[in-house]
């Protein structure tokens, strides 16, 4: 959308790139960012946290006309996940915010994906996946069934 496209025209292009599915009610109402989020909390943080507790809003309710908007005026809208712990467990949320051109997370677009982290001595590790094929998507799925299956 921030290249012109209205967003019916740019979920079309993802269905064809093969990153939103046939189906992308999930895709954009933030349910696959929400099951990636928990998996990640399960695996990284050791806490035990479903997709359904994950606070989520999808990016559905986006206009073209915002996103190019928020693009031009250097605070581009990415769909972030994030998890925090805190005193009473962890919280993770999905959903659509604007970032700052300088923020490391606003130059990714694409099939890639960028993950960062704030611990107590990597106040800022950033690691990217850029552009990821359907191999390496199709790897991912097998390797997540592989372990759950084990487990």
């Amino acid at each position: 959308m921030e290249r012109g496209l209205s967003f019916d025209e740019s979920l079309g292009q993802a269905q064809q790139l093969g990153i939103a599915e046939t189906d992308a009610g999930h895709d954009i109402d933030g349910w696959d960012a929400a099951v990636k989020v928990a998996a990640l909390v399960n695996v990284i943080m050791g806490v035990r946290l479903t997709p359904q507790k994950v606070d989520r809003k999808g990016i559905r309710t986006l206009t073209g006309e915002a996103v190019r908007s928020a693009r031009n005026a250097g605070s581009p809208y990415k769909l972030i996940c994030r998890a925090q712990r805190t005193k009473s467990g962890v919280t993770a949320s999905v959903r659509p915010e604007q970032i700052p051109l300088t923020d490391p997370m606003a130059l990714v677009d694409g099939t890639s994906s960028i993950l960062q982290f704030e611990t107590d001595i990597f106040p800022g590790l950033t690691i990217t996946e850029e552009n990821p094929g359907l191999y390496a998507t199709a790897y991912g799925m097998l390797a997540d069934f592989i372990r759950a299956a084990g487990s």
